[in-house]
């Protein structure tokens, strides 16, 4: 783990923020404010910006596609992780909501090389 945040600094720290938030338990949550509308929103913000930091300076559309894919994935593995650990149902539309984020994200970089 300390070899990863050594060699791949913002990644992991974008990883493991992310993970905080998704695991926080649902009390904590509520006191964010992170539901309904605000929270599918928080959703596309936190996985496009997450995809935009991870894929910063990277040329390579090979390298670019697989942060996406390994996004979304990890995304659908935090879902996973909250029904497992909290009993909550599975989201789909939040898994939905950060694959928007990602797919903005993409949109932006292919803005941005024209």
């Amino acid at each position: 783990m300390t070899e990863a945040l050594r060699k791949y600094p913002l990644p992991a720290v974008t990883l493991l923020t992310l993970a905080f938030f998704a695991l926080l338990p649902q009390p904590w949550k509520g006191r964010l404010a992170l539901h309904g509308y605000v929270h599918d929103l928080a959703h596309v913000l936190a996985f496009h910006a997450a995809f935009l930091l991870n894929t910063r300076g990277r040329r390579n559309r090979a390298s670019v596609s697989r942060t996406a894919v390994l996004l979304i994935m990890f995304g659908a593995l935090l879902e996973v992780l909250q029904t497992r650990i909290f009993g909550n149902p599975f989201e789909f539309h939040d898994v939905v909501s950060d694959a928007t984020g990602v797919a903005l994200g993409l949109l932006v970089r292919s803005m941005w090389e024209v």
